[in-house]
């Protein structure tokens, strides 16, 4: 399995939320949510990896798609 951006982003968000596991108080994730999420982010790894067969391209799409939905997150956020 080769590295892409949405493996690497999918780790930081497995590792953050099971590093809050053990705290008290609301959590980011619930484990449903938690799950959902890990699903999406696969499928999406999967239909990028379909669509681009050159990992350069691969990792620049992927790339791109994170920056997107964490713009429209804190553009969302704001408003």
């Amino acid at each position: 399995m080769k590295l892409t951006p949405l493996n690497i982003t999918l780790a930081c968000i497995l590792v953050w939320s099971i590093s809050e596991w053990g705290q008290e108080g609301n959590r980011i994730f619930s484990i449903g949510w938690l799950i959902v999420l890990l699903v999406v982010l696969g499928v999406l790894d999967l239909g990028f990896r379909l669509i681009f067969k050159d990992i350069k391209n691969l990792w620049l799409a992927q790339i791109g798609f994170i920056l997107v939905v964490g713009i429209l997150m804190v553009v969302i956020r704001v408003m």
